[in-house]
């Protein structure tokens, strides 16, 4: 099979990108021949030193003097500059589609059988229309639907362009139901693949002892609608001695939400440690050494990286995020392997309410404490759910989904 992958922003900084990585890995152990088209900087040439030798890259550049602008990413707040798909200008539009265009057109030569694009935004829209008779699978990744509130001067062009796709991958049943109703796209047309992790990165260390603090890690953009500033306004309220716990922040961030984060890291009575964004052998290993993973998004698809700290072994505080519970399972619930906090109400898809904030970062400390009390009594892995949890979930199955799904495509064209 040869296999075109398609994404408007950079591979591997963000969910999306760590399941197109991962797909793209799958692929190439079974053999398929593969391209990827994909927006990245002008300075980012380590992005290849990531990828299978035998993948086609053809990156669109960005920050250059025909696309003089970052990248634009599908969140507000990305963990590098980027730019708001709600704050481009007619003539920034116009020279971001003729740069895919460009670039799709060379793609066209590698002569896919099937193309995969993340997102179901603009570029995916594009891709239908470019490839009309071409196999299209469109993989939501959720950011799409803050996307539509925010930037709604492309929302007609975006569901009318995704509505004529072949197939659409959703990462859970309430994401299906999501994208049935937000894009009008008949279920028969959306399957759920869920997610995976990485077997030989995430996997519990041998023995997971308490040798003088308790850790606690979260992973991901350093920004407010990923509940970081709560976090650690919650953490400041912990009734513990201050060489009890340390707080490790894993990621990046920018602009003022950053600025605040850091602020609020300083202030606060335990020690905050930044690590910036690690590679996924750097996250695996930071995981191992953990007791705890804290995970305070407002909103999430399907949390990718909540996965990979549950397969490392970790316990976990969760927002009661809509589908969590679904791929979670009770069991893991039931163990308390995972504890859960009510969100606060939200004012848009992913902003809470000023005035809930407050009580729900009370909730998250008595989560978080709760949590504790649980590793000090025992500090290692919970096997029964956790095994369970583990042998429900990888990316080689995710891939089969997504294999089986376009074979099923070729089927009903030829007849």
């Amino acid at each position: 099979m040869r296999i075109l992958h398609v994404i408007a922003q950079k591979p591997g900084q963000t969910g999306s990108g760590i399941f197109l990585l991962n797909l793209i890995r799958v692929a190439a152990k079974r053999g398929h021949a593969q391209c990827l088209v994909a927006g990245i900087s002008n300075n980012d040439i380590e992005y290849s030193q990531d990828l299978p030798e035998s993948l086609l890259f053809m990156p669109v550049l960005f920050e250059t003097e025909k696309l003089s602008f970052p990248v634009p990413g599908m969140s507000d707040e990305m963990p590098y500059p980027s730019t708001r798909y709600r704050q481009m200008t007619d003539e920034m539009l116009h020279l971001w589609k003729k740069a895919f265009t460009l670039v799709l057109k060379e793609a066209v030569n590698f002569h896919p059988e099937v193309i995969i694009v993340h997102h179901l935004w603009l570029l995916a829209a594009m891709v239908r229309e470019f490839f009309p008779e071409h196999p299209v699978i469109g993989i939501c990744h959720g950011t799409e639907f803050r996307q539509l509130v925010s930037a709604d001067r492309f929302s007609a062009e975006v569901i009318g362009g995704c509505r004529k796709i072949d197939r659409i991958a959703a990462l859970s049943s309430f994401q299906k139901e999501k994208i049935e109703t937000t894009y009008g796209i008949d279920k028969e047309r959306i399957i759920v693949t869920g997610s995976g992790f990485n077997r030989d990165i995430f996997y519990p260390p041998a023995n997971r002892n308490i040798d003088s603090s308790i850790k606690a890690l979260y992973a991901g953009k350093l920004s407010a609608a990923k509940g970081v500033p709560s976090l650690l306004r919650a953490v400041s309220q912990l009734p513990l001695a201050r060489s009890d716990f340390q707080l490790i922040l894993a990621g990046a961030g920018s602009g003022y939400e950053y600025d605040e984060i850091l602020s609020l890291a300083g202030n606060c009575p335990f020690k905050t440690l930044f690590t910036g964004s690690l590679p996924q052998a750097m996250l695996g290993e930071l995981m191992r050494e953990c007791h705890l993973f804290v995970i305070p998004s407002f909103y999430e698809g399907v949390s990718l990286v909540t996965m990979e700290a549950l397969a490392s072994g970790l316990r976990v505080v969760s927002n009661e995020l809509p589908g969590m519970r679904e791929w979670v399972g009770p069991r893991l619930e039931e163990e308390g392997i995972v504890e859960y906090v009510f969100l606060p109400r939200l004012r848009s898809i992913d902003v809470p309410l000023e005035e809930e904030l407050p009580v729900y970062e009370e909730r998250l400390a008595h989560g978080i404490a709760r949590q504790l009390e649980r590793v000090k009594l025992f500090s290692g892995v919970p096997p029964t759910g956790w095994r369970e949890m583990v042998k429900k979930y990888s990316w080689e199955s995710v891939f089969s989904r997504i294999e089986n799904t376009y074979h099923g495509l070729c089927a009903d064209r030829i007849y």
